[in-house]
This record gives structure tokens, C-alpha cells and sequence, in this order.
């Protein structure tokens, strides 16, 4: 499997999941953050 990932979706957005969204946003990739509110 060769294939880039360029979209990424991160469910929750407490300290782990905004590190990820925003770790995945500095790579280059479009970022989805979902959060119940």
C-alpha cells in the first residue's frame, strides 16, 4: 500500500484529539475536528 493520506477526521476534541488534529494540520493534511457541544 503506497497511498498518502491527505483527509483526516479526529473524534473529541480534548488535549488528545486536538494534539492529533493539529500534529495531522502541520503535516498537510485537511483535518475534520468533531466534538459534542
Amino acid at each position: 500500500m503506497t497511498g498518502m493520506i491527505d483527509k483526516v477526521a479526529v473524534i473529541g476534541s480534548g488535549v488528545m484529539g486536538a494534539g492529533i488534529a493539529a500534529h495531522c494540520a502541520n503535516a498537510g493534511c485537511e483535518v475534520l475536528l468533531l466534538d459534542i457541544v
